[in-house]
């Protein structure tokens, strides 16, 4: 698989290679899989936060049909 990135994004990863003595394909393959991570931590955390405001409701619905 092939991707295209910016010259901008390019070069700092060129930069990044050179600092850090990793090669290119390293920190690009790496910032992939860490990117990913933080995108399934958010979709997790998006569910929470529904699963929670739905429970929310509930326990309301069952407060006011309690008075």
């Amino acid at each position: 698989m092939q991707v295209q990135i910016s010259e901008g994004a390019y070069n700092e990863v060129k930069h990044a290679s050179n600092l850090l003595g990793f090669n290119e394909q390293d920190i690009v393959e790496r910032a992939i899989v860490v990117y990913l991570d933080i995108i399934q931590k958010q979709v997790e955390l998006k569910k929470e936060f529904q699963e929670w405001d739905e429970l929310s409701d509930e326990a309301l619905d069952n407060f006011e049909g309690a008075l």
